[in-house]
């Protein structure tokens, strides 16, 4: 941490209870009940609970003795430091925050026992129970509202959870989601971090909304050496740790232990505030180190490119992986081609390989996969490959034998089954197989030149209840790093600009990867375009580190235009569709092509930005955490707006901002060059409809400039026309088509030179 201690912070001792408050919030700890809460600024309560961390050994898994006789504390300048003991028989547990004027810090816990015993659970603010719940605990932490944005792989769970509703469900926060407990979880969203905030006591009364509390994010600063999940139940949460040194034998007294989470936990107005300044502190603090443009324009392109990806037709056409093959990329090649959609990267999907793992093609199902591959280039496509890099079907193939496979309790390799494929997980903590790994990596990559990276499966990685590898140093959520790490790092060290596509949110993997994917939209039939844009409202804050979003698409092509509106003001666009059609029975549409094209021409090429949602709802479990519009920010300045005429509830949304664009339709407006939208000398715009917009532009430093409009159409045609904008005032009729002829985009240019007419 490179903070210095903030003057701005007081931390007072008043008898027994511990007093911080600063400008943005207020903590306090009660020893006499040892109950501790947060507050925000206007002091109104955001969360309160039980403090002492429960450790749970093999000792008293059934009901032994929890909670400490004794506790104390001490005051170290902006640290506090809470001592337990007589907890699980005679340990002693150390719990330390710190305060800072924008965030705190929880630390690590330090448990130490003269027993022997075995760690298995660290489990934070909660009650001991006893035998009567099956957990031997009930959760304590109470908010009204929890957020966790990777919840429900559907959108049948809002992320947004009301306590109330005694959901009761154990979440994972980390990379394993797939196999997690819960309920079927959003691949690779869980991202180390989940959110609160709370109502007035009398939540319905007259003006309660205004006496709501502000949210807080409690985010991590590091990659614990276990699983990450988050109980919620009987109307409360608590953040676990799951350990299993029961199993594994790697956490264990007599002695001292460090264990549990580095959490850092920031506030906002609400939660998308609160996450936002979570990444903010992080980078501020050198804790992660945000993407920049790095000098390499050939990457920034690939990175932002459009793209197109054959899994969408191997769904549509129910194949098995396996099933893919050299003709079949070829007819999709050309159906493309003929769709006249304008993807500029071509993805191959799973399975190109013979088998996972070995990262080699199959020689019977793609005879001739080199010449394909130069044939996609030649085409004018940038190239994308997908593989599930910590799979392994035959370790023998790499040198290896079963034991290099994470292993289970029983001493064998965990084997998986996916269609037709049996395969295991490469134990990537291993220096054998990092050696393999590595060379095979740098054998693909020379071989097949590939431009972008589908890496998938990285969330298969099971907890420590199922598997583990031998290097317990790397378990739990540091097993996915030490992966990307090894596999990752030796492909960039062939190709430095190569484009590393994975979904996931956290910042912590900051370093391994380029861009954020939301998808597999595959559970959300009926909500393809929903559940993008709620996915969406997430992963945009990303962009403030440099990780764009790659919008994807669902499978069907009636919610595609709705996807790639979304997906504009975030990073780039994505199609999954088939050409012959769709889970609907529907064909593309060219109206629906010419979306995908001209919101292609008119996408930033930046990859660092602020997006400010527009007219969002923050509460509620059906309204709350979709945007139906958006303000794209670089360097404070706006650059782009996407703006909808109306809320997915069928309310109005607004038609005006800022003084600089009023609308009667849907539309996406972008500067097409470094200034703002106000200040632009060339402006792209894309409708949804047919309608009128005014656009208020300042550089009018003449009385009247200049503006020639050219309407871009499908299959290339041009109309220009010429038209004067009044004191930098300029009002468009937009249409959809003309003349038979589907729009694309329209193209505005501002000038005072008297020849533009």
């Amino acid at each position: 941490m490179h903070t210095e201690k903030i003057p701005s912070v007081s931390l007072q001792t008043i008898g027994q209870k511990l007093v911080v408050t600063s400008p943005i919030y207020g903590w306090e700890w009660d020893g006499e009940t040892d109950s501790f809460s947060l507050i925000d600024a206007e002091q109104h309560l955001i969360s309160k609970g039980r403090h002492q961390p429960l450790i749970i050994t093999t000792g008293n898994r059934t009901g032994g003795c929890l909670l400490a006789r004794q506790r104390d504390f001490r005051v170290e300048n902006n640290r506090a430091t809470i001592l337990y003991s007589g907890l699980n028989g005679d340990a002693t547990l150390t719990v330390v925050w710190n305060f800072y004027e924008d965030f705190i810090t929880l630390e690590c816990l330090r448990y130490e026992s003269p027993e022997a015993e075995e760690l298995v659970q660290a489990v934070y603010f909660a009650e001991p129970s006893g035998n009567s719940s099956e957990q031997g605990y009930s959760p304590s932490l109470y908010s009204r509202y929890v957020v966790v944005p990777g919840l429900c792989m559907s959108p049948s769970v809002s992320p947004i959870v009301d306590l109330h509703s005694r959901l009761s469900v154990n979440a994972v926060l980390g990379s394993g989601a797939m196999r997690g407990p819960g309920l079927t979880q959003q691949w690779g969203l869980p991202a180390h971090y989940f959110c609160a905030f709370n109502t007035a006591d009398q939540w319905n009364a007259i003006g309660a909304r205004s006496r709501q509390s502000a949210a807080v994010c409690w985010g991590l600063r590091e990659l614990p050496q276990a699983d990450y999940r988050l109980e919620i139940r009987e109307g409360a949460i608590s953040p676990v740790l799951n350990l299993r040194s029961d199993i594994w034998k790697h956490l264990k007294t007599p002695g001292a232990v460090e264990l549990g989470f580095a959490f850092m936990i920031t506030f906002g107005t609400q939660y998308h505030t609160a996450i936002r300044n979570y990444y903010t502190i992080l980078a501020r603090e050198k804790i992660v180190n945000p993407k920049r443009d790095t000098g390499a324009p050939e990457k920034n392109k690939v990175l932002l490119a459009p793209q197109y990806n054959t899994w969408g037709v191997e769904s549509s056409k129910a194949l098995k992986p396996e099933a893919l093959t050299e003709a079949l990329v070829l007819e999709i090649l050309e159906k493309l081609r003929l769709s006249g959609m304008k993807a500029r990267t071509f993805v191959i999907d799973d399975k190109w390989e013979s088998h996972y793992g070995e990262l080699k093609h199959d020689e019977v199902r793609f005879p001739h996969f080199e010449a394909l591959l130069e044939k996609i280039r030649g085409e004018g496509y940038f190239l994308g490959l997908w593989a599930a890099f910590l799979r392994c079907q035959d370790p023998t193939a790499l040198g290896l034998n079963e034991s290099h496979l994470l292993q289970t309790p029983e001493g064998g390799p965990l084997w998986l089954v996916h269609q037709a494929s049996r395969y295991g997980i490469f134990d990537v903590t291993q220096p054998a197989v990092q050696h393999a790994l590595q060379e095979r990596a740098r054998q693909f990559m020379r071989r097949y030149r590939p431009d972008l990276i589908k890496f998938d499966f990285g969330y298969e990685l099971p907890s420590l209840d199922v598997a583990a590898p031998a290097d317990l140093r790397w378990a739990g959520e540091r097993l996915l790093q030490k992966g990307l790490e090894v596999v990752v790092g030796a492909m960039k060290a062939e190709n430095p600009n190569l484009v590393i596509m994975y979904y996931g949110l956290s910042p912590l993997l900051l370093d391994y990867y380029d861009l954020h994917s939301p998808d597999d939209l595959v559970y959300c039939g009926g909500d393809y375009d929903l559940e993008t844009n709620r996915r969406i409202f997430f992963s945009s804050l990303c962009g403030e580190l440099g990780l764009p979003t790659y919008g994807s698409s669902g499978y069907d092509w009636a919610s595609a235009p709705d996807i790639w509106f979304d997906s504009a003001p975030s990073g780039t666009l994505g199609s999954l569709h088939c050409f012959d059609g769709d889970e609907n029975g529907d064909l593309p549409r060219a109206e629906w092509i010419a979306k995908f094209n001209g919101l292609s021409a008119i996408l930033r090429h930046e990859t660092t930005f602020t997006i400010q949602p527009i007219d969002a709802s923050w509460q509620g479990g059906l309204r709350a955490a979709f945007s139906p519009s958006w303000e794209r920010l670089e360097n404070g300045k706006t650059v782009l707006l996407a703006l909808r005429t109306h809320k997915f509830d069928g309310k109005p949304a607004s038609q005006s901002y800022k003084d600089v664009l009023h609308t009667t339709v849907g539309l996406v407006v972008a500067s097409l060059d470094e200034r703002s939208l106000a200040e632009s000398g060339r402006l792209g715009l894309v409708p949804f409809g047919d309608g009128i917009c005014v656009l208020e532009h300042l550089p009018a430093s003449a009385n009247k400039t200049k503006v020639l409009i050219t309407e871009h159409y499908l299959g290339g045609g041009q109309r220009e026309d010429a038209s004067t904008c009044q004191s930098g005032r300029l009002e468009l009729t937009l249409r959809q088509t003309r003349a038979d002829q589907i729009l694309e985009w329209l193209e505005i240019v501002f000038s005072t030179d008297k020849n533009i007419l």
